[in-house]
């Protein structure tokens, strides 16, 4: 039998990423407050806030099943999986319009909300497609590389991305 989409998680992940979204301000500024979120304004410092959200929402979504899922295991490397690779296919959704030549003007910020609404359903469907996958132990590896690789990266270009592709248009 099929379940019903957790609603509460997009609405929690969509909170979530304006709470990383605005920690900078919150926290007015300092070392703690670019890791967290967006110090330089920039597209990789919001996949890395698409990317905190979601652990955190994972974080609870294990908690919250914790009696229920047989694999703890298999449960972190799938949404490990998702959270390295979601960031990156969402805001390749995202430049689809500017890609096409469209022009977001005044729209940029109502299309980019939707757009965060999409990607983090984006990734609970993955998430829930994925939940009990069992993983060849040298996927497991490349996978766990991939998660460390983002949270180094997300971590190391919270003071300076690179050129080009990383900067905001």
């Amino acid at each position: 039998m099929l379940e019903k989409f957790p609603w509460w998680k997009l609405l929690v992940g969509f909170l979530l990423f304006i709470f990383f979204h605005q920690i900078y301000g919150i926290l007015g500024g300092g070392t703690l407050a670019a890791i967290l979120g967006e110090g330089i304004e920039s597209i990789y410092a919001h996949m890395k806030m698409y990317f905190y959200a979601y652990l955190v929402l994972s974080l609870v979504d294990y908690w919250r099943r914790r009696d229920q899922i047989s694999s703890p295991s298999t449960f972190w490397t799938t949404r490990m999986l998702v959270a390295a690779s979601f960031p990156w296919m969402s805001i390749a959704i995202w430049f689809i319009p500017i890609a096409l030549g469209v022009e977001l003007g005044t729209y940029q910020l109502a299309y980019s909300l939707t757009l965060t609404v999409f990607g983090l359903y984006f990734a609970i469907r993955l998430d829930e497609g994925l939940e009990g996958v069992e993983f060849r132990p040298a996927l497991r590896w490349l996978i766990w590389l991939a998660f460390a690789a983002a949270l180094i990266t997300y971590v190391g270009f919270s003071f300076q991305t690179p050129e080009n592709f990383f900067r905001a248009v």
